[in-house]
């Protein structure tokens, strides 16, 4: 009898391999069999966001557990390129948006900086991946992003490398585009830096003017609110500089 492949993707915190052996949670055994309605011997996708892809079957279930077994591996690892992300944290809802569609569209790690003009300083790194992982099971993509304990912004440039590209969106001038901006670079290793609401102050602005390889620049004419400048800086880089082509 042929097996049924369902399309559902589940991530699973373990590295998988052929003939890895799952023993899910409470929550993913409910996601399965009383929202997805599965039963014993469906096949599914499983994700570790470190190894690719494989197919997983339901080998034993119960009310309360049930195990999955690796079958085969259908994608090797697909890595994102090297974008990093770093944003001020917003209120909650704005926060959420950013962490899923960073990941939604394809970044490396995501570091939330503390600025003189945050608002808000509340940030679970549990439930920020937790939101990460959603996303990923939700796009096709076989990558989690790295995602880190808020740092000052003082840190950052103290500790900043010139080896790779900061491109810091600053709406308070009439900067170069991004567009302009990465025309004018070679391929390499970028971080976009989105400040808070309010934009970054004077002397964080002039800071990272003077920091070496840095750029700021504009994201065109109208000024957009921080999670969107996100979603917009991040989708230029990547249809210029990515894996989208």
């Amino acid at each position: 009898m042929k097996k049924k492949l369902i399309k559902v993707r589940l991530y699973v915190d373990i590295d998988l391999s052929t003939h890895s052996i799952i023993e899910l949670s409470s929550k993913q055994v409910k996601y399965l069999f009383d929202v997805m309605r599965l039963d014993l011997g469906d096949q599914i996708f499983l994700i570790d966001g470190k190894t690719g892809e494989y197919v997983g079957e339901i080998s034993k279930r119960n009310k309360n557990n049930a195990t999955l077994v690796t079958v085969r591996k259908i994608r090797d690892m697909i890595f994102p390129p090297d974008l990093w992300l770093f944003f001020s944290p917003l209120k909650k809802t704005c926060t959420d948006l950013i962490i899923e569609k960073a990941t939604e569209l394809g970044v490396r790690r995501i570091c939330p900086i503390i600025t003189r003009r945050t608002n808000s300083r509340n940030f679970r790194i549990d439930r920020m991946r937790s939101i990460m992982i959603q996303a990923l099971e939700q796009c096709g993509g076989t990558f989690l992003p790295t995602i880190e304990e808020p740092i000052m912004f003082e840190k950052l440039i103290l500790g900043w490398s010139a080896d790779r590209h900061l491109i810091f969106c600053d709406e308070t001038k009439r900067n170069k585009s991004i567009y302009e901006v990465l025309c004018e670079r070679g391929n390499e290793s970028s971080a976009i830096l989105v400040g808070p609401e309010g934009g970054f102050s004077p002397d964080e602005a002039k800071v990272l003017t003077e920091l070496q390889n840095s750029s700021n620049v504009s994201l065109g004419p109208r000024i957009l609110r921080a999670e969107t400048a996100v979603i917009s800086a991040i989708s230029i880089w990547q249809s210029m500089r990515g894996d989208w082509g």
